[in-house]
């Protein structure tokens, strides 16, 4: 049985998916803005946000490296009342040998650096994660590289090291630049782009990949 964790920050409660979350998810899913620079086009229905919700559930990340952002309404949570339902989702969505790392948050909670709350927690927390076989966290759903980009792929040292994720990536649309701006500050540095990556709708679209060193991230955290 999967041990969800649960990561906290002075505004957010990060916890895994459960099939309540799609009406409040819908609202970023939704929405042609939020999804602008998404993988995929808004959802036209709740239906295509619950089929995404069952989805991230059956995924073995799902409480693991990959998240919900909830909102806290106090400054101890000591039940399910004193936290929102979703804003906005954050992690690491497939098993090793992927590292990349994506985010999304609801439009109305944007200017609000939640986005960078919680990235923060989730680049601390998985960059303490030690690979070995009795915390194996993210191999449960196969680790198999076939179809990955070898920016977002750790590479054959990276999988020996002692860290799960001694390095994380994260995949953007060059025009994104909320975003890459935002992974920049946090010490993100540009790994390498591609042309024509991906079909978006009847939309084709570049990508431009970062990437972070658990190194570097250590070093910034102790300053």
């Amino acid at each position: 049985m999967t041990t969800h964790t649960t990561l906290t920050t002075p505004r957010l409660l990060l916890r895994e998916a459960r099939p309540s979350d799609a009406e409040a998810l819908f609202e970023a899913f939704s929405d042609p803005e939020v999804m602008r620079y998404w993988s995929t086009p808004p959802h036209p229905d709740i239906a295509c946000t619950e089929n995404w919700i069952a989805g991230m559930i059956e995924s073995a990340q799902n409480g693991v490296t990959d998240f919900v952002i909830c909102l806290r309404s106090g400054v101890e949570v000591e039940s399910e009342e004193d936290v929102s339902g979703p804003i906005g989702k954050i992690g690491i969505y497939a098993s090793r040998p992927s590292n990349e790392i994506g985010f999304l948050l609801s439009r109305q909670y944007w200017g609000k650096r939640y986005t960078k709350e919680a990235l923060g927690v989730v680049l601390e927390y998985l960059f303490s994660l030690e690979n070995q076989d009795s915390h194996d966290v993210g191999r449960a759903g196969g680790g198999d590289a076939k179809g990955l980009i070898e920016w977002t792929v750790l590479t054959e040292d990276e999988l020996m090291s002692r860290w799960l994720y001694p390095s994380i990536t994260a995949d953007t649309d060059p025009r994104n630049a909320a975003s890459i701006g935002l992974l920049k500050q946090l010490e993100f540095v540009e790994n390498g782009c591609q042309k024509e990556s991906l079909v978006v709708g009847d939309e084709i679209v570049d990508s431009l990949y970062l990437k972070l060193e658990r190194e570097i991230w250590l070093q910034r955290d102790a300053q």
